[in-house]
Protein backbone atom coordinates (compact mmCIF):
# COMPACT_ATOMS: atom_id res chain seq x y z
CA UNK A 1 0.00 0.00 0.00
CA UNK A 2 1.23 3.50 -1.09
CA UNK A 3 1.02 6.74 -0.23
CA UNK A 4 -0.24 9.36 -2.21
CA UNK A 5 2.51 12.20 -2.68
CA UNK A 6 1.39 15.29 -1.78
CA UNK A 7 3.38 18.63 -0.97
CA UNK A 8 3.56 19.32 2.67
CA UNK A 9 5.17 22.27 4.49
CA UNK A 10 7.57 21.01 7.37
CA UNK A 11 5.81 23.05 10.41
CA UNK A 12 5.14 23.34 14.14
CA UNK A 13 8.28 22.52 14.47
CA UNK A 14 8.93 25.43 17.50
CA UNK A 15 11.16 24.74 20.49
CA UNK A 16 9.25 24.50 23.96
CA UNK A 17 9.52 27.74 26.22
CA UNK A 18 11.81 26.81 29.07
CA UNK A 19 8.83 26.61 31.19
CA UNK A 20 7.16 24.47 28.86
CA UNK A 21 10.67 22.28 28.58
CA UNK A 22 10.27 21.73 32.50
CA UNK A 23 6.78 20.71 32.10
CA UNK A 24 7.61 17.95 29.78
CA UNK A 25 10.40 16.85 31.82
CA UNK A 26 8.29 16.41 35.02
CA UNK A 27 5.76 14.71 32.81
CA UNK A 28 7.76 12.35 31.29
CA UNK A 29 9.98 11.27 35.18
CA UNK A 30 6.37 11.60 37.02
CA UNK A 31 3.85 9.72 35.43
CA UNK A 32 2.68 6.84 36.77
CA UNK A 33 2.13 5.02 33.28
CA UNK A 34 5.92 5.15 32.65
CA UNK A 35 7.49 3.28 35.61
CA UNK A 36 10.77 2.83 36.03
CA UNK A 37 11.77 5.59 33.92
CA UNK A 38 13.79 7.70 36.63
CA UNK A 39 16.65 9.65 34.73
CA UNK A 40 16.65 13.51 33.91
CA UNK A 41 16.88 14.71 30.09
CA UNK A 42 18.82 17.29 29.29
CA UNK A 43 15.80 19.79 28.18
CA UNK A 44 17.84 20.81 25.12
CA UNK A 45 15.47 21.04 22.39
CA UNK A 46 16.11 19.35 18.94
CA UNK A 47 14.22 19.44 15.25
CA UNK A 48 13.36 17.74 12.26
CA UNK A 49 16.78 18.46 10.62
CA UNK A 50 18.57 17.69 13.39
CA UNK A 51 16.90 14.08 13.19
CA UNK A 52 17.82 13.84 9.88
CA UNK A 53 20.99 14.74 9.78
CA UNK A 54 21.88 12.26 12.64
CA UNK A 55 20.00 9.53 10.42
CA UNK A 56 22.23 10.06 7.61
CA UNK A 57 25.50 11.10 9.10
CA UNK A 58 25.33 7.46 11.26
CA UNK A 59 23.93 5.40 8.82
CA UNK A 60 20.77 4.59 10.64
CA UNK A 61 18.24 2.00 9.18
CA UNK A 62 15.47 2.35 11.24
CA UNK A 63 13.55 5.13 13.04
CA UNK A 64 10.42 4.27 15.80
CA UNK A 65 8.47 6.37 16.55
CA UNK A 66 6.11 5.87 19.67
CA UNK A 67 2.91 7.15 19.63
CA UNK A 68 -0.60 6.31 21.15
CA UNK A 69 -3.28 6.11 18.34
CA UNK A 70 -5.46 8.56 18.93
CA UNK A 71 -3.13 11.76 18.57
CA UNK A 72 -3.20 13.36 15.93
CA UNK A 73 0.11 15.03 15.95
CA UNK A 74 2.58 12.40 16.49
CA UNK A 75 1.15 11.50 12.96
CA UNK A 76 1.85 14.54 11.37
CA UNK A 77 5.32 14.36 12.71
CA UNK A 78 6.12 10.83 10.82
CA UNK A 79 5.61 12.63 7.54
CA UNK A 80 7.08 15.56 8.40
CA UNK A 81 10.48 13.33 9.07
CA UNK A 82 10.04 10.86 6.10
CA UNK A 83 9.06 13.60 3.11
CA UNK A 84 12.30 16.04 4.67
CA UNK A 85 14.07 12.72 4.06
CA UNK A 86 12.77 12.38 0.89
CA UNK A 87 13.45 15.80 -0.05
CA UNK A 88 17.24 15.02 0.64
CA UNK A 89 17.01 12.48 -1.99
CA UNK A 90 16.87 9.35 0.16
CA UNK A 91 14.71 6.12 -0.07
CA UNK A 92 12.53 5.97 2.35
CA UNK A 93 9.25 3.95 3.80
CA UNK A 94 6.61 4.69 6.33
CA UNK A 95 5.77 1.57 8.23
CA UNK A 96 2.67 2.44 10.19
CA UNK A 97 0.91 -0.22 12.57
CA UNK A 98 -2.29 1.78 12.36
CA UNK A 99 -3.50 0.07 8.80
CA UNK A 100 -4.62 -3.40 8.92
CA UNK A 101 -2.28 -5.82 6.41
CA UNK A 102 -4.25 -7.19 3.57
CA UNK A 103 -6.79 -4.11 3.62
CA UNK A 104 -7.34 -0.84 2.27
CA UNK A 105 -7.61 2.12 4.38
CA UNK A 106 -10.75 2.78 3.03
CA UNK A 107 -12.11 -0.50 3.57
CA UNK A 108 -15.14 -0.09 6.43
CA UNK A 109 -16.01 -4.11 6.58
CA UNK A 110 -12.30 -4.69 7.19
CA UNK A 111 -11.54 -2.86 11.04
CA UNK A 112 -8.45 -1.47 11.77
CA UNK A 113 -6.37 0.70 14.41
CA UNK A 114 -7.00 3.42 12.12
CA UNK A 115 -10.68 3.37 12.11
CA UNK A 116 -11.01 3.01 15.47
CA UNK A 117 -8.80 5.23 17.35
CA UNK A 118 -8.74 8.42 14.76
CA UNK A 119 -9.06 7.16 11.01
CA UNK A 120 -9.18 11.03 9.79
CA UNK A 121 -5.72 11.77 10.98
CA UNK A 122 -4.48 8.06 9.60
CA UNK A 123 -5.51 9.13 6.31
CA UNK A 124 -4.27 12.54 6.20
CA UNK A 125 -0.80 10.78 6.69
CA UNK A 126 -1.84 8.28 3.55
CA UNK A 127 -2.81 11.39 1.71
CA UNK A 128 -0.05 13.30 2.33
CA UNK A 129 3.52 11.01 2.79
CA UNK A 130 5.63 11.19 0.14
CA UNK A 131 7.70 7.85 0.91
CA UNK A 132 5.40 4.86 0.47
CA UNK A 133 3.18 3.98 3.63
CA UNK A 134 2.95 0.06 4.30
CA UNK A 135 0.64 -1.41 6.62
CA UNK A 136 1.98 -3.80 9.47
CA UNK A 137 -0.92 -4.46 11.98
CA UNK A 138 -0.91 -8.62 11.79
CA UNK A 139 -4.10 -9.95 11.38
CA UNK A 140 -3.40 -11.94 14.61
CA UNK A 141 -4.63 -10.55 18.06
CA UNK A 142 -1.99 -11.99 19.74
CA UNK A 143 2.25 -12.62 18.78
CA UNK A 144 1.88 -9.15 17.40
CA UNK A 145 5.73 -7.69 17.67
CA UNK A 146 7.17 -10.89 15.60
CA UNK A 147 5.33 -10.28 13.03
CA UNK A 148 5.21 -6.50 12.92
CA UNK A 149 9.36 -6.92 13.23
CA UNK A 150 9.25 -9.49 10.13
CA UNK A 151 7.49 -6.87 7.87
CA UNK A 152 9.97 -3.86 8.94
CA UNK A 153 13.10 -5.75 8.15
CA UNK A 154 11.53 -6.94 4.81
CA UNK A 155 10.99 -3.59 3.61
CA UNK A 156 13.46 -2.32 1.01
CA UNK A 157 13.56 1.03 1.52
CA UNK A 158 17.71 2.19 3.17
CA UNK A 159 15.44 4.25 5.62
CA UNK A 160 12.37 3.17 7.42
CA UNK A 161 10.71 4.59 9.47
CA UNK A 162 8.40 3.10 12.24
CA UNK A 163 4.79 4.67 13.52
CA UNK A 164 3.61 1.99 16.39
CA UNK A 165 2.22 1.95 20.01
CA UNK A 166 5.16 3.71 22.18
CA UNK A 167 4.97 0.30 24.17
CA UNK A 168 6.82 -1.17 21.51
CA UNK A 169 9.78 1.07 21.15
CA UNK A 170 10.24 2.62 24.69
CA UNK A 171 13.24 1.27 27.02
CA UNK A 172 14.44 -1.15 24.35
CA UNK A 173 17.74 -1.31 25.75
CA UNK A 174 16.30 -2.34 29.08
CA UNK A 175 14.28 -5.59 28.73
CA UNK A 176 13.75 -5.54 32.67
CA UNK A 177 12.11 -2.19 32.58
CA UNK A 178 8.32 -1.70 32.99
CA UNK A 179 5.80 0.03 30.86
CA UNK A 180 2.13 0.54 32.17
CA UNK A 181 -0.64 1.01 29.44
CA UNK A 182 -4.46 1.45 29.52
CA UNK A 183 -3.59 4.73 31.89
CA UNK A 184 -1.51 2.41 34.67
CA UNK A 185 -4.16 -0.63 34.49
CA UNK A 186 -2.03 -3.11 33.06
CA UNK A 187 1.60 -3.77 32.82
CA UNK A 188 2.77 -4.33 29.41
CA UNK A 189 4.97 -7.30 29.47
CA UNK A 190 7.79 -6.48 27.27
CA UNK A 191 8.48 -3.01 26.83
CA UNK A 192 10.34 -2.62 23.14
CA UNK A 193 9.63 -5.38 21.57
CA UNK A 194 9.27 -3.96 18.08
CA UNK A 195 12.25 -1.75 18.50
CA UNK A 196 14.41 -4.63 20.14
CA UNK A 197 14.24 -7.14 17.36
CA UNK A 198 17.09 -5.00 15.73
CA UNK A 199 20.51 -3.69 16.28
CA UNK A 200 20.61 -1.21 18.34
CA UNK A 201 23.05 0.67 16.45
CA UNK A 202 21.02 0.99 13.71
CA UNK A 203 17.99 2.83 14.79
CA UNK A 204 16.67 5.62 16.65
CA UNK A 205 13.61 5.86 19.19
CA UNK A 206 11.35 8.78 19.77
CA UNK A 207 9.04 8.50 23.09
CA UNK A 208 5.66 10.26 22.98
CA UNK A 209 4.36 13.70 25.97
CA UNK A 210 1.58 14.79 26.05
CA UNK A 211 2.08 18.73 26.89
CA UNK A 212 -0.99 20.91 26.72
CA UNK A 213 1.56 24.17 26.24
CA UNK A 214 3.19 23.05 23.30
CA UNK A 215 3.88 25.93 20.75
CA UNK A 216 3.00 24.90 17.43
CA UNK A 217 1.82 21.04 16.40
CA UNK A 218 4.67 19.35 18.14
CA UNK A 219 8.14 19.94 19.33
CA UNK A 220 11.31 17.83 20.18
CA UNK A 221 13.35 16.97 23.10
CA UNK A 222 16.65 15.55 23.30
CA UNK A 223 17.81 13.08 25.68
CA UNK A 224 14.45 11.37 26.41
CA UNK A 225 14.45 8.75 29.91
CA UNK A 226 12.78 6.00 27.39
CA UNK A 227 14.08 6.97 24.16
CA UNK A 228 16.44 8.93 22.35
CA UNK A 229 13.73 12.18 21.11
CA UNK A 230 10.65 13.09 22.95
CA UNK A 231 7.81 14.10 21.02
CA UNK A 232 5.77 16.79 23.29
CA UNK A 233 2.64 17.13 21.29
CA UNK A 234 -1.01 17.82 22.86
CA UNK A 235 -4.01 15.55 23.72
CA UNK A 236 -5.49 15.78 20.26
CA UNK A 237 -7.04 14.15 17.39
CA UNK A 238 -6.82 17.07 15.24
CA UNK A 239 -3.87 16.30 12.54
Amino acid sequence: MSGVGGILGIQGRSGLSLRGALAALTALVGAPSWAGALCLSSGRTASVEEIVDRVTGEYRKYIFIGERHWVGPVKRFAVDLANALVDRGYDVGLYVEGFREGCMPQDDPCWSIARAFNERAFLRLLEESKAPVHAIDPSQPEHRAGPMAERIAGGTESIRIVLVGTSHVVHAEDPTAEVWIFGGAMKYANPGDVAEAFPRDQYLTLDLALIEDVAGSYALLQDGCAADYVLATRSTRQY
